[in-house]
């Protein structure tokens, strides 16, 4: 028995240790400052992906644009990366439609997240925006089905548009003091959303921001706010169009804010 016992230790050891990571799974180029390395592809077996923090000797700085995208990878379906720290740009597509990542960890030293940089994650569920983000791209987080669970930084000012559309499982949002303007289609299609906190930084929202959440109830603005700059589609704000949940208090706050749309198609 312990001789079978050990025979399959060894077996596992060396099944592992066949598809462990090593530098040689990152294609890297110089950063253009000279002092780091970018990560432009991924090779290796192992789909719990741990990013090393140095490579050739080098300060890991930048994940490349499409690094991780599933258009670039001999091997696709990773599950989850850990992204060290003094990482501090994560570049457009670097993780496009990679539909099995289910976890990130996203370091504080970010300070720039890419368009469509995780667009199409499908099996995503939680996210923590490091603290030093200043602004959410187009479609960073779009098509992420799965996500219920994303904490937005203190210091963050602009959330564009389409970041988070078609995130059918984000039941709330709070959108901290920081944030000034929401981008068009920014929440669209947001099935599971129930409540949605404004901060009290809020200037301006985007046509269709919250289109199409047939299950928003409560929006809650602070007092703080006097107004708020819809954006119009045409000759119509939509920015609550196709929500007809809202309730008549958070209509009312809405529409003594500026709102003037409809919340029924």
């Amino acid at each position: 028995m312990k001789k079978k016992l050990m025979i399959a230790v060894i077996a596992l050891t060396l099944a592992a240790g066949a598809f462990a990571q090593t530098e040689a799974d990152f294609g890297v180029t110089l950063n253009d400052a000279g002092d780091g390395v970018v990560i432009t592809t991924y090779t290796g077996k192992t789909l719990a992906v741990r990013i090393p923090a140095t490579i050739q000797g080098m300060p890991v700085k930048e994940i490349g644009k499409n690094a991780f995208s599933f258009m670039n990878n001999a091997t696709n379906g990773i599950t989850s990366v850990v992204i060290p720290a003094g990482v501090t740009k994560i570049e457009d597509q670097a993780f496009y439609r990679q539909d099995k990542l289910v976890s990130v960890t996203i370091p504080d030293s970010i300070t720039e997240i890419g368009s469509h940089a995780f667009d199409g994650c499908s099996a995503l569920t939680r996210i923590v925006l490091p603290k030093n983000l200043a602004v959410i791209e187009v479609e960073t987080f779009s098509g992420c089905t799965s996500l219920v669970s994303v904490t937005l930084p203190e210091g963050l000012t602009e959330i564009k548009n389409l970041a988070f559309s078609c995130c059918r499982k984000l039941a709330s949002v709070r959108i901290p003091d920081s944030v000034t303007a929401i981008g068009n289609s920014a929440f669209e299609y947001c099935d599971a959303l129930t409540s949605l906190t404004l901060g009290a930084g809020i200037k301006k929202i985007g046509a269709s921001a919250f289109n199409s959440c047939p299950n928003l109830t409560t929006v809650t603005i602070p007092d703080s706010v006097e107004a708020i700059e819809f954006e119009s589609y045409g000759n119509y704000t939509t920015a609550f169009y196709g929500s007809p949940k809202v309730n008549i208090a958070s209509q009312a706050a809405l529409k003594r804010r500026g709102y003037t749309g409809s919340f029924t198609k």
